[in-house]
């Protein structure tokens, strides 16, 4: 216990749950801010993403591509990027500050279209030895 009181240690989980859910989100945001955005416009291009933009079913149809793929290629998924779509969906549908909440799910579907890219590389290293 905290200063021999329960409610300071209640308090103080709280402030670091909060301290927690902050920094997964700082690194989140930093993590994703220099991606490659063609690799998003080449999954439209190869007709794997529709043409049309919808930010919440883009991302989730390249997670769902790469969940299909990622045990033959060693690529795990990594547990922020599932943690700031949520927080992103969540915001989205508040509508709140939509213009930066649609350039970060923008940015996220092209950080995932980067690994999708890296999986396809490898498995198609795994398929053909000789490249």
């Amino acid at each position: 216990m905290i200063f021999d009181s329960e409610w300071a240690s209640v308090g103080a989980l709280i402030f670091a749950v909060f301290g927690f859910g902050y920094a997964v989100l700082a690194f989140a945001h930093v993590r994703i801010d220099n991606c490659d955005m063609k690799e998003l416009a080449r999954l439209r291009a190869e007709g794997i993403l529709p043409e049309k933009v919808e930010l919440i079913r883009d991302f989730m149809a390249i997670h769902r591509k790469l969940d299909e793929i990622a045990p033959a290629v060693y690529l795990r998924q990594e547990f922020w990027i599932q943690v700031y779509f949520q927080v992103l969906r969540f915001a989205h549908w508040m509508e709140w500050r939509a213009r930066f909440v649609e350039r970060e799910l923008t940015k996220l579907s092209a950080y995932q279209a980067n690994h999708y890219r890296t999986a396809m590389i490898r498995m198609e290293r795994l398929q053909n030895p000789a490249l």
